[in-house]
């Protein structure tokens, strides 16, 4: 199965610089159907991938390399409402929806920045009563007293009692998802690892000062099962964050180290959509009803 990942991971490589970075690969040198014609198998690093791209936008403006930034070109979200955003982003679901707008979706705050409203206690305050996220594909933390009440209620202390720690000196991904489910524990709610592991990459991607980007990760379930079948005879994958990250760290360098720990997690997600031919109801009706198959295993 490694042989099968190196092959994916050099066609997504191909498509990345395709559409972001400048290198002008054919149908041909991709050579294969879906990853050509179905955009989620087109990313290494996750800073590309679309459920980054709204802070991707607001970060680097008219230098935003998939052109979204010229939308935000305007804003002046300061450092701190910036970290406060990435973390409401990926509460709500991190704008994925599958359609036109995906990335964006259903993320009320990306209205308001368009509109020039660039300050936290005005996001809380123009919250809606619902239609305010998306969670298509997330599985996020059960909330008793629900999402809305959470968001004004409890998420911005959780985020300053994190951004504080950062003025002690710089931290791991690991950290700061312990730091912030110890805070969520000590006032009854559950984890939420999922959520807080793509905040704290965000974190390490943007303020590389704060958040070491090489440091350890936490793994989805997809890449667990992706680790798993490349690395069969490795205990402790997916249970035992030393050795799930000594096999990410593998990955990178036999890809040529172009990708993060935290980038390689994303790819051994998609590398199991990809296994099985994964698209959305929406790719096939934007690629007029054809669904398409993986060249490798169909």
């Amino acid at each position: 199965m490694l042989d099968q990942f190196k092959d994916y991971y050099s066609k997504a490589k191909k498509m990345q610089e395709l559409k972001f970075q400048g290198i002008n690969w054919s149908e041909s040198d991709v050579n294969d159907d879906l990853v050509w014609n179905v955009p989620i198998y087109d990313v290494v690093n996750r800073r590309y991938a679309a459920f980054s791209s709204f802070p991707e936008a607001i970060r680097y403006k008219d230098k935003d390399p998939k052109g979204n930034g010229n939308r935000f070109i305007k804003n002046k979200i300061t450092d701190y409402d910036f970290m406060y955003m990435c973390y409401l982003f990926r509460l709500c679901g991190s704008g994925i929806n599958y359609k036109s707008d995906h990335g964006f979706g259903n993320f009320w705050i990306v209205k308001l920045v368009e509109l020039g409203i660039y300050d936290n206690k005005q996001w809380l305050e123009l919250l809606p009563e619902k239609g305010f996220c998306d969670v298509k594909g997330y599985l996020l933390p059960m909330i008793p007293k629900g999402l809305r009440s959470f968001i004004l209620e409890d998420s911005f202390d959780l985020i300053k009692v994190l951004i504080n720690v950062f003025e002690q000196g710089v931290y791991s991904i690991v950290d700061i998802v312990d730091l912030g489910n110890h805070w969520l524990r000590s006032r009854g709610f559950k984890r939420q690892n999922f959520v807080l592991t793509a905040f704290a990459m965000d974190l390490a991607e943007y303020f590389p000062d704060r958040v070491d980007p090489n440091s350890n990760v936490l793994i989805g379930s997809n890449a667990k099962k992706c680790l798993k079948m490349i690395f069969p005879n490795t205990k402790g994958v997916g249970s035992k964050i030393s050795t799930t990250n000594k096999c990410l760290d593998e990955l990178c360098e036999l890809t040529g180290n172009f990708s993060k720990k935290y980038d390689m997690e994303d790819v051994a997600c998609d590398f199991i959509r990809y296994i099985n031919n994964f698209q959305s109801v929406d790719h096939i009706k934007y690629n007029n009803g054809i669904k398409y198959k993986n060249n490798v295993l169909k």
